[in-house]
């Protein structure tokens, strides 16, 4: 790439998508799929695709990687998460991706949550209370999560995962709790302290440019009233589907009943 671009690596550290900032909006440039242009006041997203690449794939990198870098140029905050619904409230999961965080969202909607994002969580700040926006979205399962669960109705996305529901939330929500997804080791909950908190959900939020000091003194304020003013918890999947039930069970009684209250900032 030109000078002018920001790398942005996935979590295995390769090169996966490029950004530039430019005055009154951005460029997202996805190798092998699209270039992106977006305006700071929502007013108009182009797609240049790149040769032989389908309008439905073009659609999907829109609302997983455009929109959300689109929101941030617009002054809002975005995680990598997905989230369920409870009541007035919703509660994200974030992680890496293939960390499971669209399995734990289908999960959770056979207990009867509504599922409410998938990849991104937008928040702002909205009479002084930090709440998440409605995006639409589809949320898809890894094959062996779909076998796992055998959901029906259930159909082929671009990417070949299997897509077990579209939605588009219609009220933005306060947020409940953020949760931090990690693989491996045994199942378990832990509620982290502000100071481990800050870091782990740092690490899972989508970025257009760190370059300029606003961006960054926005972020850092944003990011420390979400785990100041929210519970957050780490959250270790185990291996294998085999124990999601036990997993989801353990959240419905200590993240999602919505009487934890944030960690201090010194203790557990």
């Amino acid at each position: 790439m030109d000078d002018g671009w920001e790398v942005h690596y996935d979590h295995r550290g390769h090169p996966c998508a490029y950004t530039r900032a430019i005055a009154r909006g951005g460029w997202l440039h996805i190798p092998g799929l699209a270039r992106y242009r977006f305006e700071a006041n929502g007013a108009d997203l182009e797609a240049f695709p790149e040769p032989g690449v389908t309008a439905g794939v073009v659609r999907e990198g829109y609302f997983r990687v455009a929109l959300p870098m689109a929101l941030l140029a617009m002054g809002h905050e975005v995680l990598h998460a997905s989230a369920v619904r409870r009541a007035g409230s919703v509660h994200v999961f974030c992680g890496a991706s293939h960390a499971g965080k669209s399995t734990l969202a289908y999960a959770l909607s056979l207990r009867g949550f509504e599922v409410w994002a998938d990849d991104a969580v937008a928040f702002t700040r909205r009479d002084g209370t930090l709440t998440a926006l409605p995006l639409p979205f589809a949320l898809r399962l890894r094959p062996d999560a779909a076998e796992f669960f055998r959901p029906g109705g259930v159909r082929a996305s671009a990417d070949g995962k299997t897509e077990a529901l579209r939605h588009q939330p219609t009220e933005p929500l306060r947020i409940g709790s953020v949760s931090v997804l990690e693989e491996g080791g045994g199942a378990a909950i832990t509620q982290l302290r502000a100071s481990e908190a800050l870091p782990a959900v740092l690490y899972h939020s989508f970025y257009l440019s760190l370059a300029e000091q606003s961006v960054q003194r926005r972020m850092a304020r944003e990011f420390l009233d979400l785990v100041a003013g929210v519970p957050v918890f780490r959250v270790s999947l185990g291996r294998g589907l085999d124990r999601i039930a036990g997993l989801v069970d353990d959240l419905e009684q200590r993240v999602l009943a919505g009487s934890s209250a944030p960690a201090p900032g010194g203790g557990e």
